[in-house]
């Protein structure tokens, strides 16, 4: 279980950061917006498109980021008819599911990547450096719900994140 609570951290602690510097990267970019829209009449011509992808980012981020704490959207109807020792079997089938849907969907969106590669955004930049968060994003919450499902099999506590449980 080291192992998993190992994997579950690093990938915790890349998606924090980067939300940390991008939020602030996107935050600085709309200050000096309205700073120079307010002082000089004047903006950068490329700081709308710039602050639309960083919200992009930071969305697909912030959804990696629920995934993690257990706070993404979820439908739970079923465990108020299920006996508590079923429970946990039907949240690790739901969260293999939620890996599979993950899994597709990375894929579906490395597709979309790929085919625009010839697609320039704003300053020339390729388009897959902007869209590539998407599939990343994907695999992300991918090996999130993986971990999730060895941990309910395992009999772990499914609304906690890896990272707080203690070793039993």
């Amino acid at each position: 279980m080291k192992v998993l609570q190992a994997i579950e951290k690093f990938l915790s602690s890349i998606v924090n950061v980067s939300m940390v510097l991008l939020f602030t990267v996107m935050l600085s970019l709309a200050v000096i917006q309205v700073f120079l829209r307010y002082f000089f009449n004047g903006s950068l011509l490329w700081g709308d498109v710039a602050a639309r992808h960083l919200v992009i980012w930071v969305g697909f981020l912030g959804a990696a980021m629920a995934t993690r704490e257990n706070k993404h959207f979820q439908i739970e109807i079923l465990n108020r008819f299920i006996k508590p020792g079923m429970q946990r079997w039907l949240q690790a089938f739901s969260n293999l599911f939620a890996s599979g849907v993950c899994y597709f969907l990375g894929q579906a969106s490395t597709t979309f990547v790929i085919s625009d590669a010839e697609t320039k955004t704003f300053l020339d930049i390729p388009a897959p450096y902007v869209e590539i968060i998407i599939p990343i994003s994907f695999y992300i919450m991918m090996v999130q719900f993986a971990l999730r499902t060895i941990g309910n099999i395992m009999g772990r506590t499914e609304h906690m994140p890896v990272t707080l449980q203690q070793e039993g």
